[in-house]
């Protein structure tokens, strides 16, 4: 039987390594969905033009830079399991951090739940091999709060350097990953002042001052970026968030936003319950007020997300505030090591694994289902160059990021910030009596071509599941 000590010592070297694998096995496989897809396509394109679709869209090209590059690297083409790595990578580091830099600002109690719980949070799966930004974002926001508390135990020089690069590094990651880092430092500032350590707010002003000086020319990209959505994003302004986005909200935080398991999802709103409880506990008990201070800013963030979304744009998600979930992971650690009952920890453990078992093998099954290699079967024996795909609306024809070498419409309408080759809108049908190959005709489920109908033949040639959609290709035959 291993003492407690040694069973601590091997969780705490083998939770990073376990990570590894687990993490790593989502990141192996070519699946990619629609918004994976866009980053895809988007460090396809030349520099200029990433940079100037990442302007025009919602965020900055920060995120973009170190991925493309890595797909540079890689050769390019389409094999875009490569840019699953920048995720995994960034999720790695943030276990580090929970190994080292949470070990020595706490103790390797802490350290070891924090990383339990990160490992089981059924949200951490989901984005350790998403091809978004969220996983760079959990990486500088939780160093940022580490960094910030570790500066007010001990300033030194060194320590308010490194905090002003990880802000800076963090702000330029997501317009809410901005938001929360504006917020954690309003924090920082008001504890600073309630602690009348005054001699501190030179060096305070001082980083902050050039954070702000660093991402202000974003800033006024990110102000026309929110004024163009709410200009030309109707729907959004009309349909807003009420009392139910909530429940929308905590299916993505507690389970997944496109395949959410129920069970999982309440059984993960109750432990994070539970565990707020036990870390309010801990926090009282210890005078120790610095894991509330990083939760506190995680709510106020959703707070203003949701009163956007509201009273004046529907523009908030729940994965949009996933960067600071590591400071929610830190308050589960602390509010384990004040739980004294073994029954009550061995059913949070339970809970934690049982969530992360069902979770786990739902994206597993996502990664590996075989509806990419029906596509391609597909694409192989009737597909060429002179061809073209025509889709009702973007989201049907993401997958021409796996063959780009042909042309693909989208009827009606181009969005000017469309990241994806070869695709121009379908204005004058009298274009398609040109193409020499065959029309193909992809849509949604039971979707059928009745725009073309008028003009054209059809006959469905495959159906097939990839990721979260059901797809359906169709042979359009133009009558003369």
């Amino acid at each position: 039987m291993l003492s407690k000590w040694k069973e601590r010592d091997l969780l705490w070297h083998g939770l990073p390594v376990l990570a590894l694998v687990i993490w790593g096995a989502l990141c192996c496989t070519n699946n990619l969905w629609y918004d994976e897809a866009y980053s895809a396509a988007l460090v396809s394109q030349p520099w200029q033009r990433l940079i100037y679709i990442t302007a025009v869209d919602a965020h900055s090209p920060f995120y973009y830079i170190p991925l493309k590059l890595l797909y540079e690297l890689c050769g390019g083409g389409t094999q875009f399991f490569v840019l699953k790595l920048v995720s995994l990578l960034f999720m790695m580091g943030y276990m580090l951090l929970g190994k080292y830099y949470v070990y020595r600002l706490f103790d390797r109690r802490v350290s070891v739940w924090f990383m339990f719980f990160s490992l089981c949070a059924p949200i951490m799966s989901v984005q350790a091999g998403n091809v978004r930004m969220y996983a760079m974002g959990l990486f500088f926001m939780t160093l940022t709060g580490l960094l910030m508390y570790d500066t007010y135990r001990e300033p030194t020089g060194r320590k308010w350097f490194f905090l002003c690069l990880a802000s800076i590094a963090t702000v330029y990651c997501h317009t809410f990953a901005l938001i929360q880092c504006f917020i954690l430092y309003l924090l920082f500032f008001a504890v600073l002042l309630y602690k009348k350590q005054y001699e501190r707010l030179k060096s305070f002003f001082f980083c902050g001052g050039i954070v702000a000086v660093v991402f202000s020319p974003w800033l006024w990209v990110t102000y026309k970026q929110m004024t163009m959505r709410m200009a030309n994003d109707v729907g959004s302004a009309v349909n807003r968030a009420n009392l139910s986005s909530l429940w929308d909200y905590c299916k993505e935080w507690f389970s997944a936003v496109e395949t959410p398991i129920l069970p999982v999802a309440y059984l993960g709103v109750a432990l994070c319950v539970t565990m707020l409880v036990l870390g309010v506990i801990w926090t009282k008990k210890n005078h120790h007020y610095a894991v509330a201070f990083g939760v506190a800013s995680l709510g106020l963030t959703v707070l203003v997300g949701f009163l956007v979304s509201v009273f004046i744009n529907n523009c908030f998600m729940g994965r949009y505030v996933f960067p600071g979930f590591g400071f929610l992971m830190l308050f589960y650690a602390v509010g384990m090591v004040a739980l004294k009952s073994k029954c009550m920890k061995g059913v949070i453990v339970a809970v934690a694994l049982l969530c992360f078992g069902l979770q786990y093998q739902s994206e597993v099954a996502l990664e590996y289902d075989k509806g990419l290699d029906a596509y391609e079967d597909f694409w192989e024996e009737n597909v060429t160059e002179e061809d073209v795909m025509i889709g009702p609306y973007t989201h049907t024809i993401f997958l021409n990021v796996y063959h780009p070498e042909i042309t693909y419409y989208i009827l009606g309408y181009k969005n000017y910030k469309l990241p994806f080759q070869n695709t121009q809108a379908l204005v004058d049908y009298n274009e398609l009596k040109d193409v020499k190959g065959n029309i193909w005709y992809v849509g949604f489920g039971d979707e059928r071509p009745h725009q073309l109908e008028h003009l054209c033949d059809y006959e469905e040639k495959i159906r097939f599941q990839h990721m979260y959609y059901d797809f359906v290709i169709y042979q359009l035959d133009w009558r003369e």
